[in-house]
């Protein structure tokens, strides 16, 4: 049973997870993760607050296979990492995607299909599915260079989805949408849970974030300072109260 009080098997599992950072030529190094440890339930959405430099960017690429720990361990539905992204079960959108900038939204994400393996008659529509579940189709066959912002993280959310991985993780995904496209994000983040698929994101956006998740993970300078889902939540007063009781000035 994980904090949230859910007895379904974890979609993510964190033991004890440490990383160190080598910061310069005298070797000496940086704690970005403190022994992090928490679960997440099949089928529900978690999410990282914490202040910038908190460690959410190096746990979400560490559950994506991206980066290694120096210590401790991380599976997604029950594999390493390196393995669940290989079945193709992690979606993966990072904060600072970049991609060829003569590529439009759409080559983009073909292309990124093709790498990932996804059968060649299933790529068109799989393409064109996650352009519209995240509202990029507008711009879908505009270059790189040319979008905003805010349209290039639609594609990158676009690109999480290829393939309709059971485990999400997003890097500040809400980060340069505007009010509509961030309601269009919480939409979509309610249609992945209801169709059993778990979500793992990092966010600034505290008072949107309470009322999407399942589950809160508050991380301060690599260390979970609260882990738990709703109601102990609001026995401490709200996300909001939680933060600022724990997060140093």
């Amino acid at each position: 049973m994980n904090s949230t009080g859910a007895t379904t098997a974890a979609a993510v599992e964190v033991r004890n997870l440490t990383k160190d950072f080598v910061t310069d030529w005298r070797g000496t190094r940086s704690r970005a993760l403190d022994g992090v440890a928490f679960s997440v339930a099949r089928g529900s959405v978690c999410v990282l607050v914490g202040p910038n430099g908190s460690g959410k960017t190096t746990l979400l690429k560490i559950c994506a296979g991206l980066t290694r720990a120096t210590d401790g361990s991380c599976a997604i539905a029950g594999q390493a990492p390196c393995a669940a992204g290989r079945a193709g079960r992690i979606g993966f959108a990072a904060d600072d995607t970049v991609m060829p900038n003569y590529l439009t939204a759409r080559s983009a994400l073909t292309k990124l299909a093709q790498v990932a393996g996804l059968d060649v008659e299933r790529i068109p529509g799989a393409v064109a599915s996650a352009l519209d579940q995240t509202g990029a189709s507008a711009h879908a066959d505009r270059k790189w260079r040319e979008l905003s912002r805010g349209q290039r993280q639609r594609v990158a959310l676009a690109q999480a989805l290829l393939g309709e991985p059971e485990v999400l993780l997003l890097d500040e995904p809400a980060a340069g949408l505007d009010p509509r496209a961030l309601g269009q994000f919480v939409s979509l983040v309610r249609v992945q849970r209801a169709a059993g698929r778990t979500v793992l994101f990092s966010s600034h956006f505290l008072p949107q974030v309470e009322e999407l998740a399942d589950q809160f993970v508050l991380l301060e300078s690599g260390r979970v300072l609260f882990d738990g889902g709703r109601t102990a939540l609001a026995g401490r007063g709200g996300l909001n109260a939680v933060y600022l009781e724990a997060v140093r000035p």
